[in-house]
């Protein structure tokens, strides 16, 4: 697989997002986020989306020009149409309204809907973190068709459905917690399924809802388990209900609800300084961050971390060692940039 520097790879993804549309700084943000993702470790979510994002641009799901607008304001709540731009485009915008009403209003919420794909969904709670507030996100749809069966059930019904949420720790890094509720991101099957190896048990089921470890089987009419069984299935419904039916964006496993290829997103925010002084929150968590980091490692375990601090070392070693790309993802970039006239490092 060959290992790549982030930068160059950043400016060849939004050359090739340049070439197909996109305006300078939506291609840079995109290609910025889907390096993000992968040296946080998180590849499902990062190089090999340039080759889909670039057929749903030509099958117009994507309009790489577009920008979100507000649709309707009422002070503290914003309703966000993403007229089909690029999801992290979207998604970015929104964050920053959100941003912006928190800090006027001590809380906030932003609805979005018709946004396509947003990537990994972590990073909007954490912007909202970095100006010291605390930040949600629900996302709900992704693909044409729901990947996930409810908890006893053998019809998928719901997308991945993933709940982000960011806590600022004033003079350190945010938590950042970030998880598909299901038992995981269909991303990471693709990535299995690219390497020719078996899937884990308990993440999917075949067509006829029988446990199974072949990702072919998931291809083949399968479906996603939820996390945690019965608890995982109530998270994802959650979403749904927030992400999907209340944005307006519809659900995947719904007949006649509206949705189409993308997601719906909800975001929410609070000011800590709304409830007590944000010194007294940093000392108080900065006690119980302590507290984690001191407990003795489990056997197996170099030690306890919170949640955001693995993504973070990972994107520090990738800054140095640069980006390891699967041979098929890489070629298929290279095939997707000649097609566009993009010159790529071969």
């Amino acid at each position: 697989m060959p290992r790549l520097p982030a930068d160059e790879l950043s400016a060849t993804v939004a050359a090739i997002f340049r070439a197909a549309g996109a305006g300078e700084d939506a291609a840079a943000l995109v290609a910025d986020a889907l390096l993000d993702a992968e040296l946080c470790g998180h590849p499902s979510h990062g190089l090999i989306r340039v080759p889909e994002y670039l057929g749903q641009i030509r099958e117009g799901v994507i309009d790489p020009a577009a920008q979100p607008e507000i649709v309707s304001d009422r002070g503290a709540t914003l309703v966000v149409d993403g007229n089909w731009g690029f999801g992290q485009v979207v998604a970015t915008q929104a964050t920053e309204w959100l941003i912006e009403r928190t800090r006027e209003h001590g809380s906030a919420a932003v609805a979005v809907r018709r946004c396509a794909h947003v990537g990994r969904a972590g990073v909007y709670p954490e912007r909202a973190a970095a100006q010291g507030l605390v930040g949600f996100a629900f996302v709900n749809g992704g693909g044409a068709k729901p990947r996930v069966a409810p908890h006893g059930g053998r019809r998928a019904v719901f997308g991945t459905n993933p709940i982000a949420a960011a806590v600022p720790l004033p003079g350190s890094d945010p938590v950042v917690i970030d998880f598909s509720t299901a038992a995981v991101a269909s991303g990471k099957i693709r990535v299995l399924r690219q390497r020719g190896e078996p899937l884990p048990e308990g993440w999917i089921i075949d067509a006829d809802g029988r446990p199974t470890t072949s990702a072919e089987d998931y291809y083949a009419g399968g479906m996603l388990l939820p996390a945690a069984a019965h608890k995982g299935y109530a998270l994802c419904l959650l979403v749904e209900l927030l992400a999907g039916c209340l944005t307006g964006a519809g659900s995947p496993g719904v007949p006649d609800s509206g949705y189409q290829v993308g997601n719906g997103l909800f975001l929410q925010a609070f000011s800590v300084e709304a409830f007590m002084p944000l010194e007294s929150f940093a000392v108080a968590a900065g006690r119980l961050a302590d507290v984690l980091h001191d407990t003795p490692p489990a056997e197996g375990s170099e030690r306890v971390m919170l949640p955001g601090e693995p993504e973070r070392r990972l994107a520090a070693e990738g800054s140095e060692a640069g980006v390891e790309v699967s041979a098929p993802t890489w070629e298929s970039i290279a095939s997707e940039a000649a097609a566009l006239g993009v010159a790529v490092q071969a």
